[in-house]
């Protein structure tokens, strides 16, 4: 039986536009299991942003909860939340969001800031994950002086270096090209063969088989829950058949 890392129980989450209330996620339950690599798709509108913003701390929800660990986050104040969010959770936006008058190094580091990890240990973990993600030669740079697919490196490194329970992206691959994107997507794929849990929204179809586990939101409810083998690049293209009929029904 797979552990259970993150659950919802009637997660509800409304935004008030223009004088009305718009319910964009609807008494989801829903449970993440540790190890897996978990995507949410869904047609534009679907919520699937909203619901990895409300699992990741990273919004208030309207009503109901979010568990964490069997800490219940939405009764957390804004302190214990933050602390929760630089211990435990990582996230990877598609905006990349990295700091533009910081080195690369400084960017990684930053989050450790008022941690209890030694400075050398903290220095070791940044080398090797420059080391991973061939970025050493960088380590000096400002944003404005690499490529997106590098930059996004750059922000995959920050969001592990307080070793996260759970990794969050959000479209990580929305802003880059192909190329860059295939990078990204092995990074986040050998991260996970590791043991590194992942939740990752996104709408493409190359990047949703990555997962081994793939939920379908559908006007902010889920309407598909599909599991995965392992990703394999030998049987990728048999799997890619299987997830488009699975998101073709579901009307994607």
């Amino acid at each position: 039986m797979n552990q259970v890392l993150i659950k919802t129980e009637l997660l509800c989450k409304s935004f008030i536009s223009d004088g009305e209330i718009n319910n964009v996620i609807k008494n989801l339950d829903l449970e993440i299991y540790k190890g897996d690599f978990t995507v949410i798709m869904g047609s534009s509108g679907s919520g699937k942003s909203t619901l990895l913003y409300s699992l990741s701390g990273m919004d208030h929800v309207t009503t109901g909860k979010v568990m964490f660990e069997d800490k219940d986050i939405t009764k957390m104040k804004e302190k214990e939340i933050a602390y929760l969010r630089k211990e435990k959770l990582g996230f990877v936006f598609q905006g990349i969001n990295l700091i533009p008058n910081l080195t690369v190094y400084e960017n990684i580091l930053s989050p450790t800031y008022k941690t209890d990890a030694s400075r050398n240990k903290i220095e070791e973990k940044i080398d090797d994950l420059l080391e991973r993600m061939e970025l050493t030669s960088q380590k000096k740079k400002f944003p404005n002086q690499m490529s997106g697919g590098q930059k996004q490196r750059v922000a995959i490194c920050r969001a592990l270096i307080n070793n996260p329970s759970i990794l969050f992206a959000d479209e990580p691959t929305g802003a880059l090209n192909s190329s860059q994107g295939q990078n990204v997507l092995d990074i986040f794929t050998n991260i996970n063969r590791e043991g590194q849990s992942v939740v990752m929204v996104t709408h493409d179809l190359k990047a949703a088989l990555r997962g081994n586990r793939i939920i379908y939101l559908k006007d902010g409810r889920i309407d598909g829950d599909i599991r995965l083998d392992e990703y394999n690049e030998e049987t990728a293209l048999e799997r890619e058949e299987n997830v488009y009929h699975f998101l073709k029904e579901k009307g994607w």
